[in-house]
């Protein structure tokens, strides 16, 4: 799909939707996430092949964040195309370490994740930490890093102001839809949702097709109602949590899921580590409840 000039959306295969991948066409090609470990040979190879162009062309590879389902695939790619690598420095460790996700998750929710899982990818070196603000000139375009924390601590938007195009990877998540909205910070995100709101981007492209809208390319006004739902269902969330929490006293975060429907127990578990931090709840091994005192 063409979303602007030699901007195209590639479509990767990921449970009943997809994850998005941006090729981005100049001398050379750069990529914006790859997928999983199948998407190159599913999709991105035979998309680019589509084109007339060769996936030994990608020279760079641009992670939004470390999650399997979108930086799965770079190994592949950087082996094939010798590309290098880049990623926010706050979720390197993440594609360096696909095993270190599933060990921060398991102590810090041990109820959630009571097993370490066996890693979805294989490492990746990563050549090039990226920062807020950082400038990258990609096939003539030049786009401005933001980072965006919440989904992960790393996340990014890539910006094409002249474009107004925002590249988002999960940074927006609307109403997750039965989906984690959260694997880092609900205060984080929302600020970020904040941030977006003030830059008002034309065009987004999302890391999948998310709630309400189920589009992962949104322009005009779709675009600023994304933004707009993404940081209402945050802050209505944050609200159901403390309702659950005033109503029925001290509860585990699979309690508290059982009380709101459609949500997942990680995205709750952040929410009550910043009420945590804020002294707002008080924690008793698995147990929360509002703080007393």
């Amino acid at each position: 799909m063409r979303i602007a000039q030699d901007i195209y959306l590639i479509k990767c295969p990921f449970s009943t939707y997809f994850t998005s991948v941006v090729a981005i066409l100049g001398d050379t090609i750069a990529i914006i996430d790859a997928g999983m470990s199948s998407s190159p040979k599913e999709a991105i190879i035979p998309f680019l092949k589509g084109l007339g162009r060769d996936s030994k062309e990608i020279s760079q590879i641009l992670l939004t964040h470390g999650h399997f389902d979108h930086c799965g695939g770079a190994k592949v790619v950087k082996d094939l195309s010798g590309a290098e690598v880049l990623v926010h420095e706050a979720d390197r460790g993440f594609v360096e370490d696909p095993g270190l996700m599933d060990r921060e998750l398991h102590r810090r929710f041990p109820d959630l994740y009571p097993e370490l899982g066996k890693p979805t990818f294989e490492a990746i070196s990563v050549d090039k930490g990226l920062k807020e603000g950082d400038r990258l000139i990609l096939g003539g375009h030049e786009f401005e890093v933001l980072h965006t924390p919440g989904h992960s601590p790393g996340s990014i938007c890539l910006l094409e102001r002249n474009l107004g195009l925002c590249i988002a990877g999960d940074s927006i998540q609307g109403r997750g839809e039965r989906r984690p909205l959260l694997f880092h910070s609900a205060s984080a995100y929302a600020d970020s949702m904040r941030r977006l709101s003030m830059e008002n981007p034309h065009s987004i492209v999302l890391g999948h097709p998310f709630p309400p809208l189920k589009e992962a390319f949104l322009e005009g006004e779709a675009a600023k109602r994304h933004v707009e739902e993404s940081l209402k269902a945050i802050e209505d969330l944050k609200g159901k949590v403390l309702e659950v929490l005033k109503e029925h006293g001290a509860l585990s975060i699979q309690g508290i899921q059982g009380r709101i429907e459609g949500i997942q127990g990680i995205s709750i578990g952040c929410i009550l580590e910043d009420f945590l931090r804020e002294g707002i709840v008080e924690r008793k091994g698995l147990l929360w409840s509002l703080r007393t005192s």
